[in-house]
């Protein structure tokens, strides 16, 4: 496995990145054609309570809420979780009984097993280097209930200019330029997604591209 203290060095990017941001923003970006079935997936396999991992500042948690489900957003970043609270705070009444944020490395989770009916995971994936990939998707599979959906987009991200990052022994690169530094990003292939999630336990219901083209992957927990 890549070494620990260059993953702790890409943790730690998240948090310099979210400390620049002094407003959150829920605004739905319109480029991202796949959000409007983010809920209907979820919708048809009779899911009601979703994990939002590297939620951010929650805008696709409260955007779950908006859409009649109950959503618990985990991010590594104080910074960000911090601006996921102020938009409760500032709602009212709104989010209070529906969304919840928690400060977690998405490795040291802390749920009951079979917790959560599904998990979205938004253009994070790419920022674990190939074997914490996997690693990942074993191990969320215990809180999430048999049967349970993961939804999930996988960015085809560009590989950078030359100097501006190191290729780690995988293949993952670790970008060192002033504004991503120890930022992990790694151009997961289709056939590196199909093999981690048949080896990870998870059956592949759907894989569908982008305009830009993302993976949008919809895949059920077979324990």
């Amino acid at each position: 496995m890549i070494k620990e203290d260059l993953y702790k060095k890409n943790l730690a990017f998240w948090e310099t990145a979210w400390s620049r941001v002094k407003k959150a923003s829920n605004k739905i970006p319109d480029v991202l054609d796949y959000i409007p079935d983010i809920p209907k997936v979820f919708d048809e396999h009779n899911c009601e309570h979703i994990l939002d991992i590297a939620c951010g500042s929650g805008w696709l948690s409260f955007y779950l809420a908006d859409n009649g489900f109950k959503a618990t957003g985990v991010d590594i970043s104080e910074s960000a979780i911090r601006l996921a609270n102020e938009v409760i705070e500032e709602s009212g009444s709104q989010y209070r009984e529906k969304v919840k944020f928690i400060c977690a490395d998405m490795f040291a989770m802390d749920f009951p097993e079979d917790y959560f009916d599904g998990i979205l995971i938004n253009a994070a994936f790419e920022h674990l280097d190939l074997e914490r990939g996997q690693e990942f998707l074993k191990m969320i599979k215990r809180f999430i209930k048999p049967g349970g959906i993961m939804f999930g987009v996988y960015d085809k991200v560009a590989s950078g200019k030359k100097g501006e990052f190191d290729v780690l022994d995988d293949g993952t690169h670790q970008y060192k330029d002033e504004f991503r530094d120890g930022m992990f990003l790694r151009n997961y292939t289709d056939d590196e997604l199909n093999k981690l999630f048949s080896e990870s336990g998870w059956q592949v219901e759907s894989i569908k591209k982008n305009s830009f083209e993302s993976r949008i992957v919809v895949a059920k927990n077979i324990k």
